[in-house]
């Protein structure tokens, strides 16, 4: 199945697809253009503005194709879902002022989850900057400190070594968004002789013989490893490598959010997600542990909690490729500034069985007492209300290894890390780090658009859908097959959530009912109405009230791969996700559920 990414027949009507295609000249915006060409892109998620139209006009004549989303944070979250999908780099472009900082906010959550995003804008031109001019802004300082590079090319000649080098920094070492700015008289001038210059990104020392050995060692006087990956295995391309890793040294597992698909979910070695609403046993693991291998990760508030606390019996050997990351949040034992193609080439190598049988039994045990599960049971008389994570196991079921899953952000976001069957990287695409509200549905396009023939689904909230639900147009128009399904349950549910526990429920702001319904009412048309908008912007949709319901409305949902569809599924209003350890606070203080807790448990108990 291949994606119509041509121009609808209304705008062709116009002439714009019609005309006769000119020869290139050779003015700055087609350097632009057949250098994206030669670097390898072949999609560009865009917004079109005074700004940019020359970059436009010169894209339009050469094999890219371009998407055209409804907002400029579609454009740079479609870049991400590319990027994210693929490992490839995704690029975005925007206009000056407002279309530059419209991109902001995607360009900050890429450079929190290390995401490969060439984020290119037009602006005034270079006799008008810093004049106040019409949409004029510095996207270049207020961009710098969410980007591994960020520059204005002030001369032509210098447009392809510019992308060149943009293009392999963002890629290098670890992943990250960058930014180009581009003055229009510097799109329209005509250099005699560009420069183009090549870039070889610069690489680790990697991981030498001694360190190898020295970290075989711990392992050997290890009774209780663990191994935490993230999200450097997937963008390294590693997942074979870890699982074979695990199993040659017969480690537990743990996986942070980003790192989900890394290893695959029914392996046995594997714990789970770990952090604040990650598996119990993963937890226990991480902090239980006398031994924590770290394989590119961060050491994330949201996984640490209180950093004094965490791990605090382990030696931790902490590998990434990302040096300023070592001993950032958590001191280790040792430090190992390498790429993990490179790192895992060595631990392989040294690799023994460790033989730690008490130790699995202690965390199967922790498992099996407390797993992942609905720990809130629907209200008696509701027996046919859904909560999420019904409804997502239910899709876990129906979608194929290779499918993706983007989601939004909130208690949807949780229940899907949770429940979900992932065996494949790059498969579930989320907002981990910056947890942007509205990243699911362009960032399912952008996989779509990457991933003709792959399954995608956006699993999303009502209160996050709701900040992208435009770009169902994008859907629309280019015939993406998105499959959105929507957790609602008409409250933006992780703040009520956080209201609940911590602020004696005084749930300010967070209700998302229709505020002229009577009190009370549910004549199950939420608020807003989902299937109406999806409708009004050309794509199919149902809503699901009941359980019994559900089976057949999800097979209708993901019958036709080329269809764009919307699924409103109606949930238990008040579920929460359990477990859950509040902010700043250790494992042994994790909540299972309303009135429950662990009880008191030492570091160190097995």
């Amino acid at each position: 199945m291949k994606l119509d990414l041509t121009l609808p027949a209304a705008e062709a009507a116009t002439g714009a697809v019609a005309q006769p295609v000119a020869p290139l000249s050779a003015k700055g915006a087609d350097l632009i253009a057949r250098t994206l060409v030669e670097i390898g892109v072949d999609t560009v998620f865009c917004y079109p503005g005074g700004a940019n139209l020359e970059m436009l006009d010169a894209l339009s004549r050469v094999a890219i194709t371009l998407v055209r989303t409804e907002h400029e944070q579609g454009s740079v979250f479609g870049a991400q879902g590319y990027a994210r999908a693929t490992g490839k780099l995704g690029v975005c472009l925007a206009t000056s002022g407002p279309g530059a900082t419209n991109l902001v906010t995607g360009i900050a959550d890429a450079a929190s989850d290390s995401v490969p995003v060439l984020a290119i804008t037009g602006n005034v031109a270079t006799h008008w900057l810093g004049k106040n001019a019409f949409q004029e802004v510095d996207i270049v300082a207020i961009t710098k400190p969410v980007t591994k590079l960020a520059r204005q090319v002030r001369e032509p000649r210098d447009i392809p070594a510019a992308l060149r080098e943009a293009a392999a920094c963002a890629l290098a070492g670890r992943p990250g968004p960058v930014l180009l700015d581009f003055p229009k008289d510097i799109q329209q001038a005509r250099p005699d002789q560009p420069t183009d210059k090549r870039f070889t990104a610069p690489v680790p020392a990697g991981m030498s013989e001694e360190t190898a050995q020295r970290i075989a060692a711990l392992l050997a006087r290890s009774e209780r490893p663990v191994i935490y990956a993230g999200g450097g295995v997937i963008a390294s391309g590693t997942g074979t490598r870890l699982v074979a890793l695990a199993e040659a040294l017969d480690c537990p597992v743990a996986l942070t959010m980003m790192g989900l698909g890394a290893m695959p979910d029914d392996h046995p070695l594997l714990l789970g997600p770990l952090g604040m609403h990650g598996a119990y046993a993963a937890n226990v693991a991480v902090n239980e542990a006398d031994l924590v291998l770290a394989l590119g990760v961060r050491f994330d508030d949201r996984v640490i909690g209180d950093p004094s606390s965490f791990a605090r019996h382990a030696k931790i050997v902490h590998v990434d490729v990302d040096a300023a990351e070592i001993g950032k949040n958590k001191p280790v034992t040792l430090g190992v500034h390498a790429d993990l193609r490179d790192a895992f080439s060595g631990l392989l190598a040294y690799a023994k069985r460790l033989g730690v049988p008490d130790w699995h039994a202690y965390l199967r045990e922790r498992r099996e007492t407390h797993p992942l599960r609905v720990a809130q049971p629907v209200a008696a008389g509701e027996a046919s209300v859904l909560t999420g994570v019904d409804v997502i196991t239910a899709l876990a079921a129906l979608l194929p290894p290779e499918a993706v899953v983007t989601t939004g952000v909130g208690q949807h976001q949780m229940w899907a890390m949770q429940h979900l069957r992932l065996r494949q990287p790059r498969t579930f695409l989320s907002s981990a780090g910056f947890g942007t509200m509205g990243f699911g549905l362009p960032a399912a396009i952008g996989a779509k658009v990457a991933l003709p023939d792959v399954p995608v689904v956006d699993i999303d909230g009502d209160g996050s859908l709701n900040m992208s639900v435009n770009e169902l147009s994008t859907c629309r128009r280019y015939g993406v097959g998105v499959k959105v399904l929507v957790i609602n349950n008409q409250w933006l549910g992780m703040v009520r959530q956080w209201q609940d526990m911590i602020y004696a429920r005084n749930r300010v702001a967070s209700s998302l009912v229709d505020p002229n319904a009577p009190e009370g009412a549910n004549d199950g048309r939420p608020y807003p109405d989902f299937v109406t908008i999806a409708a009004g912007y050309g794509v199919a949709g149902a809503r699901v009230t009941r359980a019994e319901e559900l089976p057949a409305a999800l097979a209708r949902m993901l019958e036709d791969p080329s269809e764009p569809y919307l699924l409103d599924v109606l949930v238990a209003r008040e579920d929460d996700v359990y477990p859950m350890i509040p902010a700043g606070k250790t494992y042994r203080d994790v909540v299972f559920g309303p009135g429950q807790a662990a009880g008191p448990i030492a570091a160190g108990a097995f």
